[in-house]
């Protein structure tokens, strides 16, 4: 098996209690404890490069299987896991939490989860955190909708 695939899929195995690591016909993998869905690792030595492709049985079906890109998956599992981890916290914190696991499975994997969300730019949060603090919240909102037409 090649090094992104088995690493994806052991990353799986250890979201417990969402998945959880079983060895079938001496390959590791991952099942999924809400359905049964089994993940395995695709040989990818033969291709160009090593994407991080997986072998998914739906819910553990032999006649049920695809070769998907393991960094959706992984991106689903994530998300599910930071939420039922961090049940009722805040938004932002829910999204800096999954923002460190994402670096974490990078770190782990060599991939990079699917995160379509536009982060800001640190610069502009500044600035505008600043002058809230100098003008008050309501002349920032004020001048931000004058800026982009709204008033």
């Amino acid at each position: 098996m090649t090094a992104k695939s088995t690493a994806i899929v052991g990353f799986l195995a250890s979201l417990l209690p969402l998945y959880n690591g079983e060895q079938l016909n001496g390959v590791w993998c991952a099942r999924s404890m809400q359905d049964g869905t089994l993940i395995l690792p695709v040989d990818e030595s033969g291709w160009d490069e090593e994407l991080g492709t997986v072998l998914v049985r739906w819910q553990g079906d032999v006649q049920r299987e695809q070769q998907v890109d393991g960094t959706f998956v992984s991106t689903l599992a994530l998300v599910r896991y930071v939420e039922m981890h961090h049940l009722g916290q805040p938004p932002k914190h829910l999204a800096s939490e999954l923002e460190q696991m994402a670096q974490h499975f990078q770190f782990k994997t060599g991939c990079s989860l699917y995160l379509p969300y536009e982060k800001p730019s640190p610069d502009l949060t500044d600035a505008v955190s600043k002058a809230v603090g100098r003008m008050g919240e309501s002349a920032v909102v004020n001048i931000l909708m004058k800026a982009v037409g709204l008033t």
